[in-house]
């Protein structure tokens, strides 16, 4: 190993240390490169930002074995957002445009797997606009694009969603879901979901409609207690199933569709044949909250993001998560996952954690994000806590697992594979 980056590395981490060795680490030999790799994770996350040069090589689809070195990439802020252009191209904080607001702030993100651009949803202007569904681009390769206007409705989606291979969009807002062509944001469809069985427009995780794709893409899931369960055609827009369920919460389906789960009462789960919507079982967690599920890609697991009393004495019901082994429809095996080192104001039964926390499966394993007003929290299936966030900061995850994008006043990407130890 050269002698520079042997000493780079024994030293204390710092933001100078990291700017010489990402400098350092192309030059060096495959075995050398890879142990530096692995013990730059072991470094602080916050001091392992990507370099621009390996930013621009993974927006050209460049995979260099040194980019799981970096832990995080800053893609702007929410000012940038509403002027509609990625931060470099502006210069001047005063040329301001008039593209989009989000002066109360974002309510949700979808990510594709290359985060050159993202779905971002704006939170209402109460008593004036609903909120705006925009495309914004991170970089100069995507044009902006609004989706949906706010000046045309009073509502905010609380939830956005992208296919898996990032071409679909789906948002609900004012008891219809919309499907866009993404990232041009063409409209595919339209549909009117069933009527509200809460006329007087109760508490948020009532009302929220939740929504998910399956692994294929083929199919899409939008659920409310208040709305019911749909399965829908990505491609057409046909209402192929609805069902009632005295609770809903987050909803999810697997690879090819073919099962949906939804949360049930008292921290359960509810796994149905989509087609039908016969219940195939039902299983009690053991958490107090459910506010997330997601699929195993080979449908042999089901994570429940949610929360447990706090064993320190207090009210709190603290974030935490429990992974479901599946056989078929039975389920074999429980664990719960309870993260340590989660901020002491952080919890997992507030209305903005039953509608904005969200989970995915994918090659790094069960992920949750979870987010309440006192911030956001980003663990895996072993209860390391990678990343935390600011208050009032919602996230969204690619589909693969690889990126989660948190959206504050900042909009930061999450490079999972520098933070997660390979398994």
């Amino acid at each position: 190993m050269d002698s520079t980056l042997r000493e780079l590395l024994a030293a204390a981490p710092s933001a100078e240390a990291w700017r010489e060795v990402c400098r350092l680490l192309a030059d060096a030999g495959p075995r050398d490169m890879l142990a530096a790799v692995s013990h730059l994770r072991t470094w602080p996350a916050d001091l392992r930002p990507m370099p621009d040069g390996w930013w621009d090589e993974r927006g050209r689809g460049v995979h260099r074995p040194w980019h799981a070195a970096a832990a995080w990439r800053a893609l702007g802020d929410l000012e940038d957002v509403q002027n509609g252009r990625p931060p470099a191209a502006g210069a001047d904080d005063g040329d301001e445009t008039d593209f989009a607001c989000f002066s109360e702030g974002a309510t949700a993100v979808a990510v594709p797997a290359d985060p050159s651009w993202l779905l971002l949803c704006a939170a209402a202007e109460w008593h004036h606009n609903g909120g705006d569904i925009v495309v914004w681009g991170t970089g100069g390769q995507t044009a902006p694009a609004m989706l949906l206007d706010g000046s045309g409705f009073h509502d905010e989606a609380l939830d956005a969603q992208l296919s898996p291979d990032g071409t679909v969009a789906v948002c609900s807002v004012e008891g219809r879901l919309h499907a866009w062509r993404t990232p041009g944001g063409e409209p595919l469809w339209q549909l009117a979901l069933a009527e509200t069985t809460d006329p007087a427009d109760g508490d948020m995780a009532h009302t929220a409609v939740r929504i998910g794709f399956s692994g294929d893409g083929r199919r899409v899931v939008a659920g409310s207690a208040a709305r019911g369960v749909h399965l829908v055609d990505t491609g057409t827009g046909e209402l192929l199933h609805h069902v009632r369920a005295a609770y809903c919460g987050p909803v999810a389906l697997d690879r090819d569709g073919a099962r949906l789960a939804h949360a049930g009462t008292s921290g359960g789960v509810v796994v149905r044949d989509a087609a039908t919507g016969a219940v195939l079982l039902c299983h009690d967690t053991g958490l107090a909250a459910v506010n997330a599920l997601a699929f195993a890609p080979d449908g042999t697991g089901l994570a429940v993001a949610g929360g447990l009393p706090d064993t320190g004495g207090s009210r709190h019901v603290r974030p935490a998560a429990c992974v479901l082994d599946l056989a078929g429809n039975t389920v074999t095996g429980t664990r719960l996952v309870m993260p340590s080192g989660v901020p002491a104001k952080l919890a997992a039964d507030s209305p903005l954690a039953a509608v904005s926390t969200r989970c995915v499966w994918g090659g790094h394993g069960p992920l949750v994000n979870a987010v309440d007003d006192a911030g956001a929290v980003l663990f895996d299936a072993t209860g390391q806590v990678l990343w935390t966030a600011p208050e009032m900061t919602v996230g969204g995850f690619s589909a693969d697992g690889r990126v989660l994008v948190t959206v504050g006043e900042d909009v930061t990407a999450v490079l999972l594979d520098g933070l997660v130890t390979p398994r």
